[in-house]
């Protein structure tokens, strides 16, 4: 299993336009993601992901290398889950949350947000809920693409993600150096069909389950 901590440097507010040439990235310690449910080495197209701060929000790179970029799904909140994404569910404080924040975005530039209520932290117990009518303020997105080659229904090669999450739209109202938050980043690969859960804290569950807050890692401020 991989380091449950990750150190997250501070940044300047910037524009989220894709680039992973910025400084930031360059400085950034990675996360490599690995298999959901065996936490072993995940061998082919590989997901990796970066992270760095500001006082307004918290910013997000993910890089994933892919045979197949594909999708289907073009609005936004679609059940993209069922295909191609990259996520992260996050929470307000360093405890075990019950109630967190789950984002994801697809390939074809769809973006997933909701408000989840885990009262038990098992999804299949009463009060599990997932509000999609919620929304977050000030998300924001960017995607570019590193691409190989290209079938009718599919590309092959890498692609990238940034991402900014307000902290106010997560229910923090001020953060600084210190502040530790509970974390989980996921990216699900495959084509046809899924056939990867990848994750930077592995759930160890089969089938895979990504709402597992217990097991979610610690994003620390600094």
């Amino acid at each position: 299993m991989q380091n449950d901590r990750l150190k997250v440097k501070k940044t300047k507010p910037y524009e989220i336009d894709g680039d992973v040439g910025k400084a930031i990235w360059k400085e950034e310690q990675g996360i490599i993601f690995c298999d959901a449910v065996t936490g072993k080495k995940i061998e082919k197209n590989q997901a990796r992901a970066k992270m760095s701060w500001s006082e307004e929000g918290l910013y997000i790179l993910y890089n994933v290398d892919d045979a197949h970029i594909w999708g289907t799904y073009k609005n936004d909140n679609d059940p993209i889950y069922n295909e191609e994404v990259v996520e992260i569910f996050i929470g307000a404080s360093k405890d075990v949350p019950k109630k967190y924040y789950e984002f994801q975005f697809s390939p074809l530039g769809v973006k997933f947000d909701a408000k989840i209520a885990n009262p038990t932290g098992n999804r299949h117990e009463k009060g599990f809920n997932v509000n999609i009518g919620w929304d977050c303020e000030g998300l924001k997105f960017a995607q570019k693409f590193e691409i190989k080659s290209k079938n009718i229904n599919f590309k092959t090669g890498r692609w990238i993600t940034e991402a900014f999450i307000p902290w106010r739209s997560i229910g923090v109202k001020s953060v600084k150096s210190g502040d530790i938050f509970r974390a989980n980043l996921f990216r699900i690969d495959g084509y046809p069909k899924q056939i990867s859960f990848q994750a930077w804290q592995p759930t160890f569950e089969d089938p895979p389950n990504f709402h597992v807050p217990e097991k979610f890692g610690y994003i620390e401020l600094i």
